[in-house]
């Protein structure tokens, strides 16, 4: 008789967790951002006649992820709980810099790495920063690319250099996060194409 009990209250439990189970929802989604549209500004100069392919540049962990990273002291990195970029970090860098080329028109034409088009020029290089830091407690941007200008016709290195900028959120949320994310994009985006265009 204890056995029967026992079984039945061993079995009644489990009915009842999974039960509780069910009651309560999934665990929310990850909520994805994707890296705010370039907003460069519109150049005087006529467009060079010129294709370059604007290749996605390599990175390695933490960077090479959809996190959103963030360091809340000099040698710890964490990610964001609960965000996601839409995409690894080197890709959606990659595509803001070829459409900020697009949009910015001093490149007759602009292809992305993978296109079959013949080039004259190809810029590559490495992401080596990509995250939030906090300074005097506040989360600033801090965005690091090195590139090279390659020759398609030589195979040689016209140029490199490293970039950097910097921007400072307007608070702590997330959403002020990404948004600064852009800006500071924005702003190295600008960098690299005004270098490049003197390369050619």
């Amino acid at each position: 008789m204890t056995v029967v009990l026992i079984r039945l209250l061993v079995a009644t439990l489990a009915a009842i967790s999974l039960t509780a189970c069910t009651i309560f929802p999934d665990q929310p989604a990850h909520r994805i951002f994707q890296l705010p549209a370039p907003a460069v500004q519109e150049p005087v100069a006529d467009s060079v006649d010129r294709t370059l392919r604007v290749s996605t540049p390599l990175a390695v962990a933490p960077i090479d992820s959809t996190r959103i990273l963030v360091k809340p002291d000099a040698n710890e990195i964490r990610a964001y709980e609960g965000s996601r970029w839409s995409n690894r970090a080197p890709v959606i860098v990659g595509n803001h810099l070829l459409e900020s080329f697009r949009q910015d028109g001093r490149v007759a034409t602009v292809v992305t790495g993978t296109s079959a088009v013949q080039s004259d020029f190809t810029l590559t290089g490495d992401l080596a920063g990509f995250q939030a830091e906090y300074q005097d407690g506040k989360p600033v941007i801090h965005l690091e690319l090195n590139l090279q200008l390659i020759d398609e016709r030589s195979r040689e290195s016209v140029a490199s250099k490293q970039f950097r900028t910097s921007h400072p959120a307007t608070g702590e949320d997330i959403e002020s996060v990404v948004a600064a994310f852009g800006k500071a994009s924005n702003e190295l985006a600008r960098q690299v194409i005004d270098w490049t265009v003197t390369q050619f």
